[in-house]
């Protein structure tokens, strides 16, 4: 299969274009100088694309928001009479994603499809087109080689393998230009209608992507034992001594589960007023005490650690029982989140070693 090249003084050119068909979602750096993924404005692209930022690490706010908004309106309802807010289909073009959020964008597709079709979520993914960015400088609490979910994920053997990886184009930053390789047919068929951006790659340039995937992959140093934690859980092999450790030191503060790519919990609601009202959904964690409290005030999940059991069992057992796919992708974000040190990570590298006394997770050195 043939890679092409794709010059970096292209790159704003191409997404003004592109931005005339698709809606255009960028990693773009704000006034604060905080990294998000926003959609190209109708005007002023160029002046826009200048915050344009491939060359970062991971924005704190996952682009899973862009599906699954932190809080959206479902329908509002007057006097018997429901008018429901299910947002139109759209093409979308996600340019800049890190591997890691390619397959956590993968899982939560999983999730609203498997035993439902969120119409919701299904709308606003219907049609969207993944690019890949693989990370140059991976960020000092990734380890997304330990999940084998980054920096770069393998190109698949034939386009008939429609998103194993879940890449449509995956991009290999090589100097003044990047190695653009091809995931799918749609990625395939975007490079045509776009060729003019769009050069064939040389043997050089390819050898110099291999070289590029190869410092990046070094350049991680946080390593995890992940496969043998992932095999404890699944055995019921965790003390729940580990969970209390981590129950003891949790200040409940719902940082790492509103940066996670993969958590899907909600919560729906409704307003009213008068004759007149609607029903919302928003982000919800299992480990809040009010998440599992029935409405009779009975909880079944009364203690903190039952709780910390459970997000944890959820994320690297149950999820990977069901789906083959973990709920972490090792993107490091609940660890550069946690005002009290504790990140998955950690959790992951204790259940490997399957002890029952807890060091690094009680705060001693």
């Amino acid at each position: 299969m043939k890679d092409f090249l794709l010059k970096k003084d292209k790159i704003k050119n191409l997404l003004i274009s592109a931005s005339e068909e698709w809606d255009t979602f960028v990693p773009w750096k704000d006034l604060g100088e905080d990294l998000q993924f926003v959609k190209l404005p109708g005007a002023g692209k160029e002046d826009f694309l200048n915050k344009l930022s491939l060359e970062y690490g991971s924005p704190l706010i996952p682009p899973k928001t862009i599906a699954f908004p932190q809080l959206e309106l479902l329908f509002e309802f007057e006097e018997g009479k429901i008018k429901e807010k299910v947002p139109p289909p759209t093409k979308k073009l996600l340019f800049g994603l890190r591997a890691c959020d390619v397959k956590a964008i993968l899982f939560v597709d999983d999730f609203f499809r498997r035993n439902f079709e969120d119409i919701y979520y299904l709308n606003r993914t219907m049609d969207k087109l993944l690019v890949l960015v693989g990370c140059k400088t991976p960020p000092r609490d990734c380890f997304c080689t330990s999940t084998k979910t980054g920096p770069f994920l393998p190109v698949p053997c034939s386009l008939g393998e429609v998103r194993k990886e879940g890449f449509d184009l995956q991009l290999v930053d090589i100097g003044d230009s990047y190695l653009v390789e091809i995931g799918s047919e749609k990625g395939k068929e975007f490079i045509e209608s776009y060729k003019s951006f769009f050069e064939v790659a040389s043997k050089k340039e390819v050898e110099l992507s291999k070289d590029a995937k190869k410092r990046a992959e070094e350049a991680i140093t946080l390593k995890v034992d992940f496969e043998k934690a992932v095999k404890n859980f699944c055995e019921d092999k965790v003390s729940r001594k580990v969970y209390e450790k981590i129950a003891e030191r949790c200040i409940y503060c719902g940082g790492c589960l509103y940066v996670c790519p993969t958590c899907t919990c909600f919560n729906v609601f409704d307003g009213k007023k008068g004759k007149r009202g609607e029903r919302s959904r928003n982000w919800d964690a299992c480990v809040f005490e009010g998440y599992t409290r029935e409405a009779s005030g009975h909880n079944p999940r009364p203690e903190k650690w039952q709780r910390t059991s459970r997000r944890y069992e959820h994320k690297l057992k149950y999820d990977y029982l069901t789906t083959g796919m973990s709920g972490c992708v090792g993107c490091g974000r609940c660890l550069a989140t946690c005002p009290v040190n504790i990140g998955i990570s950690q959790v992951i590298e204790e259940v490997a070693k399957n002890e029952k006394r807890i060091s690094s997770l009680s705060g001693k050195d």
